[in-house]
């Protein structure tokens, strides 16, 4: 089921209808639905809830995007607030474009008591000025970009903490990189998403845990890695550079030429040529 507006989700789980068509902002109902099939909303949606029947001592933060499938399944009802955002209103505001927007439900955010403290503060705010009969949007949406900056601040504090959780990913993520390329390099050119999609996460969450424990996003260490298979390539001068171009996957051998000399300074005739 895909819901196109705020408006049509809420009617569906229960939740009042919202005051404006671009963002809802509200607090979790006791007659919220409590079990859904995967359901596709078609906006953004940042939760906070406290009661889970997997820890009822801790809250919780869970994040889904434009429509990207969500499920839930619950006996008992939980508290909490939410943000319904639409996706034109977070690309015409840029300051709001956080990644973890885009993590899905693979990476929720475990808050610590003093962390939900702030957290729900914030949100108490954004849901007092969003209840005024005439709010203002400005302020709703700097309590949003108050919320979201606390969020990435955590993140990066739950990253820390859970090292080894985060070491598997990390490895099998290098582990499908190395192996990539065949012996003759030939494959698609590869992405972030293809390795996301491998490794049963969103693009923005590997990304960003590869840059934690790296220092560099996924797709400068794909630059990289196709640069160094290149390398191998030109050496055996077995084959012409459009040729390696696209046994590397690339579809119009400049692109290829254009990466190369952005990570190594010289085209791929002059490294030939070495």
């Amino acid at each position: 089921m895909r819901f196109e507006n705020i408006k049509e989700f809420n009617t569906y789980t229960n939740l009042r209808l919202p005051k404006h068509n671009l963002i809802d902002i509200g607090e979790y109902p006791s007659d919220f639905l409590l079990s859904s099939p995967p359901v596709y909303p078609s906006f953004y949606r940042i939760s906070i809830k406290y009661g889970l029947e997997n820890d009822r001592e801790k809250g919780f933060m869970y994040f889904s995007s434009p429509n990207q499938p969500i499920e839930w399944k619950t006996d008992t009802p939980w508290k909490g607030f939410f943000i319904n955002i639409t996706e034109d209103l977070i690309s015409n505001n840029q300051h709001l474009e956080y990644s973890f927007l885009n993590y899905g439900l693979h990476e929720p955010l475990f808050l610590k008591s003093e962390e939900e403290i702030v957290i729900t503060h914030h949100f108490k705010a954004a849901l007092e000025e969003y209840n005024k009969a005439a709010f203002s949007m400005d302020l709703v949406l700097a309590y949003c970009n108050i919320i979201f900056a606390h969020v990435a601040q955590f993140y990066k504090r739950q990253f820390g903490e859970r090292k080894e959780h985060y070491s598997q990913l990390v490895n099998d993520f290098f582990s499908l990189l190395d192996n990539y390329y065949g012996k003759d390099g030939s494959a698609a050119q590869p992405s972030v998403n293809f390795f996301a999609d491998q490794l049963n996460v969103t693009p923005n969450y590997l990304s960003d845990v590869i840059k934690f424990y790296s220092g560099k996003p996924a797709l400068e260490h794909i630059h990289q890695h196709i640069v160094k298979v290149a390398k191998s390539l030109l050496a055996q001068k077995k084959s012409t550079i459009s040729e390696i171009a696209y046994q590397l996957g690339f579809e119009y051998p400049n692109y290829f030429s254009r990466l190369f000399r952005k990570i190594t300074g010289v085209s791929p005739s002059s490294f030939s040529n070495l």
